[in-house]
């Protein structure tokens, strides 16, 4: 690694002698070719880190690697559930890989889900699996929540200028997150102009390379990781009352649609999974409190979603199975939760003929 930061701090030293001005001009001429020679020397930087698969390391490179590696050892359907802190704390896929082979399938479950993560940023993760895997997942289940649908600038409320928060507004994530912003994805005109501002800021840090190479590691060799997150003790205390009224909650499910930015995103992203080779593209969201982030998801399976397998946790069955001390907060479920709502989830798979082959692929 110290060797390519040599050979790109030589080839920044050529481009600035290269593009001198041969005479003194005005401020104009000498910041255009300032910006011209910033401009080639990020561009070479950038080729020269993804020639050696150098990139801004997050956690969630190892929960990519350890996907990889599961899918090089095994010759078993695969099935990849990729969502936010909901799925995490949700879905622990050995559990769920072992449910669903007592119920007679062979089929390796693997959960790529990362905590308080936009569309895009889970998008880019699953991306990376599929271009590093052998072979492209069976089926893919995309989590749908209100929260991330309605936020497309949702990394800024807790890891606004890290190195995770620069890596994902790449120009097409940016562009994403630019036109969310102007479909709704913001609250008032106040939240709108901060948002639009730190999503310039963080575009800009991720074109000029900020934090691109200086840890020196590449991708491929971060350890592997799992993305379950078994939470054992909870970080919130929510009264037994309130958890039960939440639960027995279940609000009337109308047919929608999710903002024209994140239903446009989907479409899109379900083009392009199907064609790199995954065979059917479903959805699903995890038991919450609330009865609306739960209706939300109802909604939409009935509505934009309908087409498609789409698993929402509206089951009186499962909610009331949920109403013990199984709560991380209000939004997560602990590990207990997990293994409740894992056998539910594998039942669900079942009934609905998702893990069938002979069921007519989308």
């Amino acid at each position: 690694m110290q060797g390519l930061l040599l050979t790109l701090a030589a080839l920044a030293l050529v481009a600035g002698h290269l593009l001198r001005l041969p005479n003194r001009g005005g401020w104009l001429g000498n910041f255009a070719a300032f910006l011209v020679g910033l401009l080639l020397v990020c561009g070479l930087v950038r080729v020269g880190a993804n020639a050696v698969g150098a990139g801004r390391v997050t956690p969630f490179d190892g929960f990519v690697n350890r996907a990889v590696l599961i899918a090089e050892q095994t010759d078993a359907p695969l099935v990849v559930f990729n969502g936010a802190s909901f799925s995490r704390n949700a879905i622990d896929d050995e559990r769920l890989t072992a449910a669903t082979s007592e119920r007679g399938y062979p089929h390796q479950m693997i959960n790529i889900s990362l905590e308080a993560a936009s569309l895009m940023e889970r998008d880019h993760y699953l991306s990376e699996f599929l271009k590093r895997s052998r072979r492209a997942p069976n089926i893919v289940f995309i989590e749908i929540a209100e929260m991330t649908d309605r936020r497309p600038t949702f990394i800024f409320n807790n890891s606004k200028f890290s190195t995770r928060a620069i890596a994902q507004f790449d120009l097409d994530a940016s562009l994403w997150t630019a036109t969310g912003l102007a479909g709704g994805g913001c609250l008032g005109l106040t939240d709108c102009v901060k948002e639009s501002g730190l999503l310039g800021v963080h575009s800009m840090l991720n074109v000029l390379n900020v934090g691109l190479i200086s840890q020196g590691k590449t991708l491929r060799n971060i350890a592997p990781s799992s993305s379950y997150d078994g939470a054992m003790v909870a970080r919130q205390d929510i009264p037994v009352k309130e958890r039960e009224q939440n639960l027995a909650t279940i609000l009337p499910t109308e047919p929608k649609e999710a903002l024209n930015w994140a239903r446009s995103f989907r479409t899109l992203q379900r083009e392009r999974l199907l064609d790199n080779g995954v065979e059917r593209v479903a959805y699903y969201f995890p038991p919450v409190l609330s009865p609306t982030e739960r209706q939300y998801a109802a909604n939409l399976c009935a509505g934009e979603l309908a087409a498609y397998v789409c698993i929402a946790p509206e089951d009186p069955v499962l909610l009331s199975a949920l109403t013990g001390e199984v709560w991380l907060d209000d939004a997560h479920l602990l590990d207990a939760g997990a293994a409740i709502y894992v056998n539910w989830l594998a039942n669900q798979l079942v009934q609905r003929g998702v893990l069938d082959d002979e069921v007519a692929l989308q």
